[in-house]
């Protein structure tokens, strides 16, 4: 049983994982995002044409209350241009009923952030999240990551 499952792995993985031009996560220290700690990812973008999706994946511990998470997101492309944009990452629904999904001691939300999304130059674009959290420390916060994916054309 445990050899299909081994065989198994890398299909699932490749199957959750298909349309993503790019993954990355960042851990926190003791299950903390500091205020002062802004995440930073870089990739190379090639294709200018098709429309893309930007996520945010926040992996917390199911003790994780919050109900939502002010964030500052900014896209710098590979000339130096800016584009910063404030988001309200929402972890619970209209009657307070979590987003995220949970297995065990693992609970994961997928976030968008910018739909049909263009990029306009090619090169090395970098991300940012700030956490605009009103305390120092966020606790409960396993990693926090970007996913990027490209959108099927219609």
């Amino acid at each position: 049983m445990k050899s299909r499952i081994l065989i198994l792995l890398p299909f699932i993985i490749f199957s959750c994982s298909r349309g993503n031009i790019f993954e990355e996560y960042k851990k926190f220290d003791n299950l903390t995002w500091n205020r002062f700690n802004i995440l930073s990812f870089e990739t190379v973008i090639t294709d200018t044409e098709s429309p893309y999706s930007l996520f945010i994946h926040i992996r917390h511990l199911p003790e994780f209350n919050l109900e939502e998470l002010k964030i500052n997101f900014t896209v710098t492309t590979p000339s130096g241009s800016m584009r910063t944009s404030d988001h309200v990452l929402k972890f619970t629904g209209k009657e307070g009923n979590p987003l995220s999904s949970c297995m065990g001691d693992l609970c994961d939300i997928l976030i968008p952030v910018r739909e049909s999304y263009y990029f306009t130059e090619h090169g090395v674009h970098r991300f940012e999240i700030e956490n605009k959290f009103t305390k120092l420390e966020l606790r409960g916060i396993m990693e926090a990551g970007l996913v990027i994916r490209k959108m099927p054309v219609e």
